[in-house]
């Protein structure tokens, strides 16, 4: 967040004021705000500057060329790297002789930056998005396997189709490794304030606090927000919202002054607080001066994968697609009886020893079934293994004032009720294994929100009852997003996600994740 402070005195109308500002995210002072000019009204509180641009631009280009760079020379290596290995295990698994293969590969190489390129994987915006690059680097390891058959065919030297198939695989292996602990790496950087490039937010409403908000709790993304143009013109009392919090640095009419003085890179757009006359021209003035223009699409929480933009006479429009489809759900289904099954097989001694704990321990009654909200809010029996003392619900209303979860569920870190194994079979999430009968039954999902109780379902408001439209799951994007440690806000917009944009691929990256949560005990009760 910004740290407001009192600024110099404004300049004589139509010169720039200058002023001392504070910017968590550089230890620069003295910039300059520009197109402030002291008006009626206008509080000196507000204007708040920036007397020289944060880097130069031609520093800016080098910085984004220097980290392009480095991409391109990692991608050269492991590439390389992966046509090795493939090579040595071919020749070893096979007994052939790869002679042919080598110089094929070998020339191969310069291709495979290209087909990179070509795929976007050098474009900064992909690099914070696992699951859209790791898409992209199948289809540049695709066409990277028909570039080495090209080659062969155009060399007329014969190439085994096994090799093909192990290059491709070692290449988006080692690849999809290397761009990892480069995302990792960059992310680490970003959340420390470098790698980040500065941008000017343009608007002056509801939409332009979001984007602020979300922008400086994401420090990952790379944006630093340097300050705030609107044709609004702040005013004394005016409530401190976060777009506010910002340096006030003019209105539109001077944004060209502005980013070159801020040193931003790229300007943001909350197209909800600017006119359609006022977008046009601005995209037209900025875009003509080389600086990238980010229209936001006024909707929040759309995978982007549903998203296409299309043409409707003159404007550019943005076409959503249904997330349900007959498909989609015949494979969701069908994975989850195979994998429940097979779950099911594997865990039986788990459960078998889980099933003897509770029994010496805590007596009779090793399964505890309890009614929750499923499709379309019907009712089903969800199965768990008891992990509380007989006659927990009958306690449940003494203990409702030391509630620590978000909302209408129910949760304590030292719930009393809980027995010794209890404990354990919960941070383990070993409790929740019976629920994959559930899933075979046809009650829940692998993946889906989490299955209410009747209770809470009733205090949920009309977005929350959204989450009827699909099953509920055994894990989902809360759970692996913080569980009861979130807000009920964090818990709504995370599950409504899932709803409204799930997918197979989805699913499996929740699945993937839910190990390490439940490893790490986020939010285990």
């Amino acid at each position: 967040m910004q740290t407001e402070r009192a600024s110099a005195p404004l300049a004589p109308a139509g010169r720039v004021a200058t002023g001392p500002i504070t910017n968590p995210r550089s230890p620069r002072t003295g910039d300059v705000a520009v197109g402030a000019a002291a008006e009626p009204g206008v509080p000196t509180s507000w204007i708040e500057a920036r007397t020289q641009p944060s880097r130069p631009p031609r520093e800016r280009d080098r910085r984004g060329l220097g980290l392009k760079g480095t991409m391109v020379v990692l991608d050269v290596l492991a590439t390389s790297a992966a046509l090795v290995a493939s090579l040595a295990a071919y020749s070893t698994v096979a007994g052939h002789s790869v002679g042919y293969a080598t110089a094929i590969a070998a020339i191969s190489v310069p291709f495979w930056p290209f087909l990179f390129a070509q795929q976007g994987l050098y474009q900064a915006r992909h690099l914070s998005r696992r699951i859209e690059e790791l898409r992209r680097l199948v289809n540049a390891t695709v066409m990277g396997v028909v570039v080495l058959a090209g080659i062969s065919v155009v060399l007329q030297v014969p190439l085994s189709r096994g090799w093909l198939i192990a290059a491709g695989l070692t290449v988006f292996l080692l690849v999809a490794i290397e761009r990892e602990i480069l995302r990792q790496t960059v992310k680490r950087r970003r959340t420390e304030g470098k790698l980040s490039r500065k941008v000017v937010l343009v608007g002056d409403n509801s939409e332009a606090d979001e984007l602020v908000t979300m922008l400086q709790q994401s420090l990952e993304l790379g944006y630093d927000v340097v300050g705030r143009v609107s044709d609004e013109r702040p005013v004394d009392g005016q409530a401190l919202t976060p777009s506010h919090r910002l340096p006030y640095l003019g209105g539109t009419e001077d944004i060209l002054d502005i980013v070159r003085t801020a040193g931003a890179s790229s300007v943001i757009v909350a197209t909800t607080g600017i006119s359609l006359e006022g977008a046009n021209r601005l995209v037209r003035d900025l875009t003509r001066e080389g600086i990238y223009v980010e229209l936001s699409s006024a909707m929040r929480d759309i995978a982007t994968r549903r998203v296409t933009l299309r043409p409707l006479g003159r404007y550019p429009v943005m076409c959503v697609e249904p997330v349900t489809n007959t498909w989609r759900s015949v494979a969701k289904r069908s994975f989850d009886i195979v994998a429940a099954t097979l779950g099911l097989v594997l865990i039986s001694p788990v459960l078998a020893l889980a099933a003897i704990a509770i029994r010496v321990t805590s007596g009779r009654g090793v399964l505890f079934t309890q009614t929750r909200v499923g499709r379309n809010g019907t009712p089903f029996t969800v199965y768990k293994l008891r992990t509380m003392v007989h006659g927990a619900e009958a306690m449940l209303p003494e203990l409702m004032e030391q509630n620590e979860a978000a909302g209408p569920m129910f949760k304590m870190a030292k719930d009393p009720r809980v027995t010794g194994v209890g404990h354990f079979l919960r941070k383990t999430s070993i409790d929740e294994l019976p629920q994959l009968l559930n899933v075979v039954k046809g009650d829940m999902s692998l993946v889906g929100p989490r299955p209410a109780l009747p209770h809470e379902a009733v205090q949920w408001n009309d977005d929350l009852k959204e989450r009827l439209r699909v099953k509920p799951g055994m894990t989902g994007n809360w759970q692996v997003n913080g569980r009861f440690t979130a807000s009920i806000e964090d818990y709504e917009r995370l599950d409504l996600y899932y709803v409204d944009n799930w997918s197979l691929v989805t699913d499996l990256v929740i699945l993937a994740k839910t190990i390490p949560a439940v490893l790490r005990r986020n939010g285990a009760a």
